[in-house]
Order: structure tokens, then sequence, then C-alpha cells
């Protein structure tokens, strides 16, 4: 914690280099603008698919390809100023959201609630929808799809992106998800994480010294991050049950359900957050904003 604290004290400083440096790392093994969303380029007709976490595949027919847009929603683009918000609790009272939304480019986690505006903003440009958030809470979208049309209106225009080829249980719900947008005539496009995207990075990660059983959505966002920004920021990073004056705080902003255990590992992910804050390759921020 003394740590952090001494982190969130000193100046920090963008270090262009340190930052192009892992850019091109991350651009030679995973390549975000191109290979980060399943398209009908990089997933041409009678591909084989391969799951992320299990050899299982599935080929690319006319209907699945149909689902997927044709090319990379992020060729040849750079966005200058990206904010990557998490969901820790360390938001509650942070005052970051007029901060947020100033930002270029908004990615956000796993559909989180909207509500405390002040301190996690308005503004979303991509969403990440783990499949469970539909099976569990939205009977698998089988009954019916309006209140899942509306918690995603929440979200403005915001790109969702699914890990369809995750798990093969998520695989038909994350197809119903997309068709409830296109039912309900809403302004999002639904997309889906490539599978070969999830492995390369998991790779590097594994490669980098990070032991977890999968990579959290977090890092996931924040890798892509890297690759597509020009300054990122991260706010509501925080895996810990004390903020950094000691006092008691949930997990989430909006509950403190934890995570399933011995499945991601969030202070170990913090921990590379921290090293490339000390570079200046991105911003860690747990304070709250001016």
């Amino acid at each position: 914690m003394r740590y952090v604290n001494d982190l969130q004290r000193c100046s920090w400083e963008y270090n262009k280099l340190e930052h192009n440096l892992l850019r091109e790392k991350f651009g030679s093994c995973c390549n975000a603008s191109h290979l980060m969303i399943i398209t009908q380029e990089n997933a041409p007709l009678g591909q084989q698919l391969q799951y992320e976490t299990n050899p299982k595949t599935v080929t690319v027919n006319e209907k699945i390809h149909n689902l997927f847009p044709e090319t990379s929603p992020f060729t040849d683009k750079r966005f200058d100023t990206c904010a990557v918000v998490g969901n820790g609790g360390i938001l509650q009272h942070s005052y970051c959201g007029s901060e947020i939304d100033n930002m270029d480019y908004v990615f956000r986690l796993n559909l989180p609630p909207m509500t405390l505006t002040e301190d996690t903003g308005t503004k979303s440009d991509l969403v990440t929808a783990n499949p469970s958030i539909p099976i569990r809470r939205f009977e698998r979208l089988m009954e019916s799809r309006k209140p899942f049309s509306e918690l995603l209106k929440n979200f403005g225009s915001a790109m969702f992106v699914l890990p369809a080829y995750s798990y093969a249980s998520g695989t038909d719900v994350s197809y119903r998800v997309l068709h409830t947008v296109r039912d309900f005539d809403l302004p999002n496009k639904v997309v889906f994480f490539h599978p070969d995207y999830l492995k390369n990075l998991s790779m590097y990660w594994q490669e980098e010294g990070l032991r977890v059983k999968r990579m959290s959505s977090g890092l996931m966002l924040v890798s892509a991050a890297i690759e597509l920004c020009n300054k990122v920021t991260l706010y509501g990073f925080w895996p810990f049950p004390q903020d950094l004056d000691g006092i008691t705080i949930p997990h989430h902003y909006y509950d403190d359900i934890m995570p399933k255990p011995g499945f991601h590992s969030m202070p170990d992910e913090f921990y590379f957050y921290t090293q490339m804050h000390i570079k200046g390759v991105l911003r860690l921020n747990v304070r709250q904003c001016s």
C-alpha cells in the first residue's frame, strides 16, 4: 500500500519511447488493430475458428460470416487520449467522471451500472460484455429481451465486445446479444473478440511472468489500449479491500461481490499496471480527481 501511495504522490510523465517499445511488442504478438475483433477479413468463409480455451472449433459458414463486420473498426486508427475504466470500489467518491468524459475514447468493462456518473462518467465507446451477464441475469435471452435492451441503452452508441469463442457455453448467447441489438434497432455494433488474439495475448503475459488461469477483461482492454491509444489512463483498477487511506471499500463500486477464486488474479495484474505507470507507458489513477 505504501508503495502505491508513493507512486501516486510522485509526478507522472508520459514516456513516448517506453510506450512505443511496448506498443511494438503488442503489435508483433497480437495486433489489436487488425486481429482483436473477428471480421470477414480475418475469418473468411470456410475457416476453422478454434476456441480460446479448448480445442473445439467452429467452421465459419455464411450465416456466421454475416455476423462479422467486413473489416476491423480499428484499422488505421489511433486515438490520442483514452480511459480504461475498471469497476473497482476505489471509484466511489473519486469525482473522476468529468476527466473520464474528456478523453477521446473510453473503454468500459462488463456492462457496469452507469449510476455514479460523477465518479465514473457517462461516455462509453467500447464496452465488454461477459456472456455470463445475459445467461444469469436475462435468462439467456430466451424469454423477453426488452429488459436487456434497456440495459444496453445506458451506453449510448458504444460498441459491445463479447468473447463469443472463448467458451462454447457463451457462443449462442453472444449471437443472441447481437440479434437483440439488431431487432430493437439500437445504434450499437456487437462484435466478438478473435480467439487467436486472446490466445496470443495470454501467451504474451504468461511469458512476462503472469501466472493466472485466465487474464481479466481489464487486462485485455489495457493491452489493446496501449496499442490503439497515444496516452492511456486507468481508473477503477484496484484489487484491495481498503483504499490508500486504509478505509474499507467494496470490491466493485456498485457491489461487493468477489471474483471467482483461482480464476483471475487481480493483484498480480495490478503489479504490471504499476510497472507500466513507473515507466510512463500509462497513468494509473487510484486517487480522487481534481
